[in-house]
């Protein structure tokens, strides 16, 4: 994220320079200095929020996937026992997968705003291969 702060100081700088502005006081320097504070500030504050509505988002992902389970788990108290053993290893999978997307999104929750997003990608696809594996597992509950 430091990287991505200097990087929008930089443009904005590049761009004041294209412009023909140029700095002939403390006034004017003082002037730009606080601006690019306030864009770095922003960039910021828009990261924080990026990641608050990540977390919402996977949180209530993790929410109904879990409701998903209970469902499953209830259907399959009332099947055979055989049947039941099939499935319940499958469930068991998914309990597996369950805890290692609740790992993922404790380390969301405590990474710096700036890293968060390294964690992102594997939190993403973590959902997505628990809701296919929970759909799979749907499919053969009669």
């Amino acid at each position: 994220m430091m990287r991505d702060g200097r990087f929008v100081v930089l443009l904005f700088l590049t761009g004041v320079l294209c412009l023909g502005v140029t700095i002939s006081s403390p006034a004017d320097t003082g002037t730009i200095t606080k601006e690019a504070r306030e864009t770095v500030e922003a960039v910021k504050e828009y990261t924080i929020q990026q990641k608050e509505t990540f977390q919402r988002a996977a949180h209530e992902e993790f929410t109904a996937v879990q409701q998903q389970i209970a469902v499953l788990q209830g259907k399959v108290r009332d099947m055979s026992a055989s049947a039941r053993a099939d499935l319940q290893e499958s469930i068991n999978e998914l309990e597996k997968k369950m805890d290692m997307l609740k790992e993922q999104l404790n380390k969301v929750q405590t990474t710096t705003d700036e890293n968060w997003r390294v964690i992102r990608s594997s939190v993403e696809t973590t959902i997505e291969e628990l809701k296919d594996a929970c759909r799979t597992v749907m499919s053969r509950v009669p």
